[in-house]
């Protein structure tokens, strides 16, 4: 059990791509909390330990992970595709036209097979979606080293961020709203009852507020497109890097050794 918490706590994408989206959903709780005068800090700091040894911060980084995992293919239905299909296609303006038929390129090399042409891939769009789908997931399984891709990492991890928050947003935005419409009755009541609120009551009903904004108009599915993108792009371009590791790590041929006239 030790063993396994110490593994989820060093998990630097599970923390901040399903962990943090969860704690996120949760934080109203907190604020109201605060706003009723009870201190969150000692609070959290008693159920830490128990949470962590139970399970519990593993447990609300699988839900986060799968609330958004599971609205991952109308995002996909709403871009006509993933993104890292999506940009390979010809008829895609959002990459140069010469980094794309370079990206093709790579591509025939890496995977062993000519790409689709612009002709080709309209008369059969689903064939070449096919195929732009297998080069995404060789680059996927062949920059999972995120030592010697951390920008790739970066991008995936926004990506998750994002897509897990935006899949939870309902909840986060239910709740969200209960919680601060709860705080502002309490600080009317406090007023009625000609009681000053405290300055930690006040922060925290700012910051709620601060947070139902963002579930209202930020959190969205094109605030998710725009780290999706990224990553996409990111990932397409390690192409250059893994074809200068191939070429590097390829053995040499031996020179073929000169046979030489027996003189005695």
């Amino acid at each position: 059990m030790t063993t396994s918490v110490k593994a989820i706590a060093v998990d630097e994408y599970s923390r901040h791509a399903r962990l943090k989206p969860a704690f996120l959903v949760i934080l109203p709780v907190g604020m109201l909390v605060s706003a009723l005068g009870l201190n969150v800090s000692v609070t959290l700091a008693a159920l830490s330990g128990p949470m962590a040894t139970l399970g519990l911060t593993f447990l609300l980084a699988q839900v986060g992970r799968d609330f958004g995992k599971r609205k991952e293919g109308y995002l996909y239905s709403l871009w006509t595709g993933k993104p890292t299909i999506t940009k390979m296609r010809h008829r895609d303006t959002t990459i140069n036209a010469h980094t794309r038929d370079r990206y093709h390129q790579k591509a025939a090399q890496l995977l062993g097979i000519s790409m689709p042409n612009a002709d080709s891939e309209r008369s059969d769009p689903q064939a070449a979606d096919a195929l732009y789908e297998a080069y995404g997931n060789l680059l996927l399984e062949r920059t999972r080293d995120q030592k010697k891709f951390p920008l790739i990492f970066q991008e995936l991890t926004n990506y998750g961020f994002r897509r897990n928050l935006w899949g939870m947003k309902p909840i986060g935005l239910t709740l969200n709203a209960v919680c601060l419409l709860s705080q502002v009755v309490w600080v009317f009541h406090s007023l009625a009852a000609h009681r000053t609120p405290s300055a930690l009551t006040i922060s925290s009903l700012l910051i709620s507020a601060f947070l139902l904004a963002c579930w209202t108009f930020l959190i969205n599915p094109e605030w998710v497109r725009i780290a999706a993108n990224a990553y996409a792009e990111r990932l397409l371009a390690s192409s250059e890097i893994l074809q200068q590791t191939a070429a590097s790590s390829s053995p040499e041929k031996p020179a073929p050794r000169r046979r030489t006239k027996n003189l005695s």
